[in-house]
């Protein structure tokens, strides 16, 4: 592969060592440095003049110029593997080599830790964490709505991200993807009621009553003075058609009768029980008025 390849394959962005495989001398590219065509963005690591500094980009430089063996992680690697859409600000770099590393990237954060070979992958040449690992790292920074996701597209499974949080068990943020991990097993029922109602008395909304049965269904938690009913729904991955039909039924049926419905997620209920009750706490107003 020449150097031009290369560098629409990447880009635009390569190597000191990169370009000296495909045949470009030393002092080849110290002339295409400085005359402009080339500029060296990190140490070692080179950026084409014409190549937009995009997010892909930035996501090589980052990974490159921590070191030729790094790796990409988190946020950065779910949004690189395709496993969501926002683009990373920063990007977690994983190195296995001991003692100081290169941090020449604006955006790289990095981290050391020896990586098991089944949990790095190559993907458009740049070296990732595999997807299992990809998800636990990432659900630290996007919730559990996004394991959740990574779930339900079925590149991951419980047991899958299980198996490489047991390889890991002291990386940064295992306490929380742990929790994750013992929510997505179970779901229970229970937890998520124990935890609406901690979220409600911490927040001083009262007038609920949980598992009201009304309209031939059983609202999970029913404001009867304003007909404000607040249901808890499951895990994405975990639903069929036939449950997702079941409760949008339900919700008309309960609409049609009067009743406001709010709907929310175990994420909601994990990661954003502030919104949740501001929310609750405002349509109760609304109905009052």
């Amino acid at each position: 592969m020449d150097i031009h390849e290369l560098s629409v394959r990447r880009d635009g962005v390569f190597t000191t060592r990169e370009a000296l495989d495909c045949g470009v001398s030393e002092s080849a590219i110290a002339r295409r440095v400085a005359s402009g065509a080339w500029k060296e963005v990190a140490h070692g690591v080179h950026l084409v003049a014409g190549h937009a500094r995009g997010p892909r980009a930035q996501a090589r430089i980052a990974v490159l110029s921590v070191h030729r063996n790094a790796v990409l992680g988190g946020a950065a690697a779910a949004w690189w593997l395709g496993l969501c859409s926002e683009e990373p600000r920063k990007h977690l770099v994983f190195t296995q080599t001991r003692g100081r590393a290169r941090r020449s990237s604006a955006t790289a954060v990095t981290r050391y830790r020896e990586l098991h070979d089944d949990d790095i992958v190559v993907h458009d040449g740049l070296r990732t964490t595999a997807a299992d690992l990809t998800v636990l790292e990432a659900s630290v920074a996007l919730g559990l709505s996004f394991m959740d996701s990574a779930l339900l597209s079925g590149r991951v499974t419980p047991q899958s991200l299980a198996d490489v949080h047991a390889r890991y068990p002291k990386r940064h943020g295992a306490a929380k993807t742990s929790a994750y991990l013992r929510l997505i097993g179970d779901g229970a029922r229970s937890q998520a009621e124990r935890l609406t109602v901690k979220i409600f008395r911490a927040a001083g909304v009262s007038g609920w009553v949980a598992n009201l049965p009304t309209c031939g269904y059983v609202i999970d938690f029913a404001f009867p003075d304003q007909k404000v009913a607040v249901e808890i729904d499951g895990f994405a991955y975990h639903r069929d058609a036939v449950a997702f039909q079941r409760d949008r039924t339900k919700r008309n049926a309960l609409i049609r009768s009067g009743w406001q419905v709010l709907n929310y997620t175990w994420a909601d209920l994990i990661d954003r029980p502030d919104q949740v009750a501001a929310e609750v706490a405002a349509a109760l107003r609304s109905s009052a008025a």
